[in-house]
């Protein structure tokens, strides 16, 4: 979940007017802190504006600030939500004498203003009452990579136990036999990560179904139903077999399975104790024939022969034209007999389900107990049960009690049943003021704030029917009060936006009866409050239909071009409007398909890319590398991991190459004798393969002696791999190295794990949404899917690969929480209640998805999908698939449009007309004067600030007002050998022990270890550590120290989460690194060197010398300024305290300069803040 709030004004205070707002009431009603409120807060409303207030209007009552949970759903939410609070109690502070007096008694116990996951209130709850909760007080929490290492092994015991018992119980040997041991295992896997929500399901499934249910009287009942329907055809059962196509054998094999049943079930003869027993391996041969016969492939019953039947094959044409309409009526009553006979199995089946089930949490939960830890998960069900049993812990209680006096919940759409259950319990007593809390300032209350049609995490066990739940419990709370309120005035979208969404989610199609469906009625449609801006709505809308993925993503990036060539958007803090940089926009998917494809359009016309979390990471190419180098040592004798290997940039072997050594690629690279197809590579292919064949051997040999890390970075290094990684991406990929390589050595630090193991670890983790790692080149095009866009707002969206559908196997064990489903649980190919529900319930969330796709944008909307010969065809569970018939229509009609800047119009079901412009792939290349408008925009936005201009991929309500900024050229992104390194040349031999050298930073380099000691420990809350970045990060910004208030404000904005996470006071931080910076600015040094010059920073060396052995030392130049006379001058900032070895750190970074620039005055001078130096 996120924090933040809308663009706009509405950074402080609601606009001029909000008084007058159609939701004017129910706001005042929300930020009421004697009221409890359950809000709906539509997109853009502000509803973390409201949350903060509503804070300050505790403390503004009196209350304590120890006294408030917040809780909202991510950390960096959390940090948000907490330093907005901080910033307008101290505003406040500024407006008013009582609230300045309300401050000074804060400022000091600012940890007490405490806002938290979930997650983090359990552990802190657990923290304190360790023992009421069974825990060992020293208890930690799982990492997130250690988890499915621990659930595999619990699995491998689990399985085990499982396999012995399966001997004697008919049950879980039924089990393993339908599902087999691959798919029972990745179905327990998934019932261990829903563990809260799969163990209450069995057991209800377990205590209501029936108990003396076993496979032989499952079958028999089975086989008497179906011989029962047979025998009631119409004319007989003889006459009907006669009349088939008994000339053919497999009718003739179905016709003795028939007479079979029939006859046993008249004799009596269905019985488990006789050797000709109907056994469901028996029973399910003959159905399968059967519904072969019977029903078509779609389940539909036949009218017609199977073409596989000829007129040979009937006793006559009469006998064939008797046959088929007989099937065709008693096709329902075949496949009723049917169903009721898997309905039987699949009982019996949940039974098994149970147990296995059972067995498998008890390993699991043992396992986490032998580390001492408990995961996520576990979290929530002990502290659940914590509060669940507080009537014994009579002091714990007294203490919760007194604590809690307010809840304050955000985000509460996405909350779980189990999550709503903990919350609830904490506030239960309260009643109508009961509880301890009796003397507080104020009576309890609770505030939680979400939105239901923004409810789109089901499958993390979500519910968007708790919203009502939790209206109804807070309504009871006090009598007399209505909680719900709603509010729908958007700040974010320009009106032709806004009144497009209305008629969209308004046309969508709603379901009566279903208390999960998509709601769109008057409390949620955007009112058009305000006249639209023709400037603000010109190009709102965009429509783009290929005939494939390709060149829909041509398409779109020929429109992010035409964008970054003179098109303009509002700002988000001031409201101007500004040219449009590339981190303004967004790429958003249904899933994670076909992302590279837009990815690859965008980077052939220099357009840079961030792939953001649930997109990119095990995509990326240097990360399949890995992973294939990893596979393939892991399995050295199979000739697909070799293919894997021979492919990447570690050996890189053409495709023609590959197929000359195939099929035996596994020997070609560990066979001592040399392939004989050596001789048919080209040159190159051949000196590739050469020096594989030399390295491959010492790689494998290392396997059995060293850790997997220690190895990978072997093979990097030896390979020089850091320096195969090239095009405009280079910086994301170098990074995404060596995030990999800090996961592996994550992996392989938390236990034993072997080459094979780490490969099996990796191919799972790759099914997930691990993101790519992060980098500071934040202006660039942002792509994610939607779920990863959620509580984002972008000033232009793409919303791509609307057909394209995200089916796919089911499950092979699913579980309903509904109480209202019979049959709850569902195992392998047997179809209940449950999936006919999903099907509905994901249809529901699809909406939903789409509605917050639709309201990410704030001035520019465009829609595209493969629309293929001019045929628009909506996969299922596609985002198309939901759309209003009429909109879908206009696709077909876009992709038979040729020019480029067409309008089409789609008139709504309201009778109100949008016009979209269609966006194609131009067949002739830019234009000279746009190709230069984007080559200047890219210069002065992406490379002159990409490491320090926060993209507009903002939070809600984090508003960012603009920074001033020179256009410079673009910095340096490799690090630069100051002498060649070594495997730099032609030869890239592997490198051996005697020749790898040694690598240090330029700091250790020129430490006295004996006469000067490190910098002092940077204090608990590393704020100075936080203030040094800041400070770096304003040079880069080419800020000016003039004007104080606007240094401050862009600091501010140069604030990343993670340092909101590492402060106390972030504002102070900010204001301190505002003043430092200046100090150092406007010295006329600094000045001097700057001023008219082009500024390179933070600029990578390395740089090899000779001390006994070789040693690669490697730095940072803070900044490396280039003069118009062609001088240079090293700029070394410090913020901290005067160091001797920082002259000669200087030293050697000047000496780096003068190599790099030969002929050229190299002079550095370092720039100590004027605090520092008092």
């Amino acid at each position: 979940m996120s924090s933040g709030m809308p663009s706009g004004a509405f950074d402080a205070r609601p606009p001029s007017g909000a008084e007058r707002l159609r939701d004017a009431e129910a706001r005042r009603a929300a930020v009421d802190p004697t009221r409890n409120v359950v809000l709906e807060a539509s997109a853009g409303t502000g509803k973390t504006r409201v949350l903060v207030d509503r804070y300050v209007g505790l403390i503004r009552a009196g209350v304590d600030p120890v006294n408030i949970l917040a809780i909202t759903f991510t950390r960096k939410a959390a940090a948000e939500m907490r330093q907005r609070i901080v910033d307008e109690l101290r505003a406040s502070a500024a407006r008013s004498p009582e609230d300045a007096v309300r401050w000074r008694g804060l400022r000091d116990r600012l940890d007490d203003i405490a806002v938290s996951t979930i997650d983090a209130f359990c552990l802190s709850l657990l923290r304190e009452f360790p023992l009421e909760a069974d825990l060992d007080p020293g208890f930690d929490v799982a990492d997130e990579t250690e988890v499915p290492r621990l659930v595999e092994e619990s699995l491998d015991q689990a399985l085990r136990i499982c396999r012995g018992r399966a001997r004697t119980d008919e049950g879980v040997a039924l089990l393993f036999t339908q599902l087999g041991e691959p798919r029972l295992r990745e179905g327990l896997a998934s019932l261990l990560n829903r563990r809260i929500v799969a163990g209450s399901v069995l057991q209800r499934v377990l205590a209501n179904g029936p108990r003396d249910l076993t496979i032989a009287r499952a079958c028999a009942q089975g086989a008497i139903r179906l011989a029962g329907v047979l025998r009631s055809i119409p004319d007989g059962l003889d006459r009907w077999l006669e009349n088939g196509p008994v000339g053919h054998p497999r009718y003739a094999l179905l016709v003795s399975d028939v007479r079979a049943l029939v006859a046993s079930a008249s004799s009596g003869a269905v019985d488990s104790t006789r050797a000709d027993a109907w056994t469901p391996g028996r029973l399910r041969d003959l159905i399968e024939r059967l519904r072969a016969h019977v029903f078509t492939k779609a389940g539909k019953p036949r009218q017609r022969a199977h073409s596989e039947f000829l007129d040979g094959h009937y006793a006559s044409a009469a006998a064939r034209k008797a046959h088929w309409p007989l099937v065709y009526t008693t096709a329902p009553a075949i496949d009723g007999a049917v169903r009721a006979l898997r309905r039987d199995l699949n009982v019996i089946l949940s039974r098994a389900v149970w147990q296995v089930f059972s067995i498998s949490i008890d390993r699991y939960l043992r396992t986490l107990d032998v580390r001492g830890v408990v995961d996520f998960a576990e979290l929530l069900v002990r502290a659940r049960g914590l509060l669940g049993e507080m009537d014994e812990f009579a002091r714990s209680r007294y203490l919760l009690e007194a604590r809690y006096h307010h809840v304050l919940v955000d985000e509460f759409q996405d909350t779980s049943r189990a999550q709503w259950e903990l919350v609830s319990q904490l506030v239960r007593t309260w009643g109508e003021g009961a509880g301890l809390a009796h003397e507080a300032p104020l009576p309890p209350s609770i505030f939680v704030v979400g939105d239901r049609k923004q409810s789109i995490y089901g499958f993390r066990d979500a519910e968007v029917t708790v919203f009502d739940d939790a209206a109804a419990f807070v309504g009871a709370l006090r009598s007399g009060e209505e909680p719900l309120k709603s509010i729908s005035h958007s700040f974010r979208s320009v009106p032709a936006i806004l009144a497009f969404a209305n008629d969209v989610f308004g046309d969508v199609e709603k379901l009566d009866g279903r208390a999960d469906s998509f709601r769109y009625d008057d409390r949620d449609t955007f009112p058009q409050e305000t006249d639209p801006s023709p400037q603000d709505d010109d190009g709102a809308l965009g429509i783009v239909a290929g005939p494939d993925v390709t060149s829909c993503a041509a398409a779109v990036a020929a429109e992010v071009a035409r964008l970054l060539g003179g098109a303009a958007v509002r700002d988000r803090a001031t409201g101007e409007r500004r040219p449009v940089r590339p981190g303004d926009m967004a790429i958003l998917f249904r899933s994670r398909v076909s992302h590279r494809d837009f990815e690859r359009a965008l980077e052939s016309r220099g357009i840079p890319t961030y792939v953001y979390k649930g997109l990119g990471f095990f995509d990326a190419d240097e990360i399949k590398d890995i992973v294939a180098l990893l596979r393939y040592l892991a399995e050295p004798t199979s000739n697909l991991r070799a293919a894997a290997l021979l492919r990447s940039r570690f050996v890189r072997l053409s495709d023609s190459g590959l197929q000359r050594l195939a099929p035996a690629l596994a020997r070609a690279l560990i066979d001592p004798r040399p392939p004989v197809a050596l001789t048919d590579l080209d040159a190159e292919d051949r000196r590739w393969l050469e020096l594989a064949r030399t390295a491959v051997p010492l790689w494998l040999d290392l396997a059995d002696r060293i850790p997997p890390a220690e190895l990978l970075d072997r093979v990097i290094a030896d390979t020089a791999y850091m320096y195969e990684l090239r095009g405009s991406r280079v910086e994301q990929a170098r990074e995404n190295v060596k995030k990999i390589r800090s996961l592996v050595r994550r992996i392989q630090n938390r236990g034993y794990v072997t080459l094979g193991r780490l490969a099996s670890h990796l191919d799972q983790m790759s099914t997930g949404d691990e993101s790519n790692a992060v980098i500071d080149a934040l202006d660039a095009v942002n792509l994610m899917t939607v779920h990863a866009a959620k509580g984002l707002e972008f000033p232009v969206v793409f919303l791509v690969n609307l057909s394209k559908g995200s089916g796919g196997w089911p499950e092979p064990i699913r579980v309903s929480a509904q109480a209202s489903i019979e049959e709850a649980v569902s195992v392998g190919d047997y179809r209940t209640e449950i999936d006919e529900d999903g099907k509905a319930r994901d249809s529901e969330e699809t909406k939903r998805l789409l509605y917050v796709a639709v309201t990410r944008a704030r001035d520019r909307l465009y829609l595209s999908s493969v629309v293929a010969a001019h045929t628009f065809k909506p996969g299922p569970g596609s985002l198309a698939q939901v759309l209003p018939d009429s909109l879908k229509e206009i696709f077909e009609k876009a992709s038979a449009t040729d020019s480029a800047g067409a309008e089409i119009a789609w008139t709504a079901a309201s009778g109100a007309t949008h016009r979209l412009r269609v966006c194609t792939d131009p067949s002739t290349p830019l234009s000279t004067s746009t190709r230069n408008a984007v080559h200047d925009r890219l210069s002065a936005h992406v490379a002159g600030s990409a490491r320090s201009a926060p993209r507009e991929m903002e939070r809600e309500g984090e508003a960012q007002p603009e920074a001033t900024r020179k256009p410079i050229r673009k910095p340096i992104r490799e690090p630069i050998w100051i002498t060649e390194p070594p495997g730099s040349g032609d030869d890239f031999s592997v490198l051996l022990d005697s020749a790898a050298p040694t690598r240090a930073p330029v700091t250790a380099a020129v430490r006295l270890p004996e006469s000067e000691p490190d910098r002092p420990p940077a204090s608990p809350d590393r704020t100075r550590a936080v203030v040094g970045r800041l400070v770096h990060r304003l040079f880069q910004a080419s800020a000016s120290g003039d004007d104080e208030a606007q240094l401050v404000t862009l600091a501010r904005r140069l604030l990343r989460s993670e340092d909101l996470e590492a402060v106390a006071d972030a504002t102070s931080a900010v204001q301190e690194a505002a003043s430092l910076f200046a100090s150092m600015r406007n010295q006329p040094g600094v000045t001097a060197a700057i001023d008219g010059a082009q500024c390179l920073y933070e600029v990578p060396v390395s740089m090899v010398r000779e001390a006994g052995a070789q040693e690669v030392l490697r730095g940072v130049i803070d900044c490396l300024v280039l003069r118009p006379d062609g001088n240079v001058v090293v700029l070394d900032f410090k913020t901290g305290a005067l160091r001797e070895s920082d002259q000669r750190q200087l030293e050697i970074y000047v000496a780096a300069a003068k190599t790099l620039f030969p002929g050229s005055s190299v002079t550095g001078q370092l720039v100590y803040a004027t605090s520092s130096q008092d």
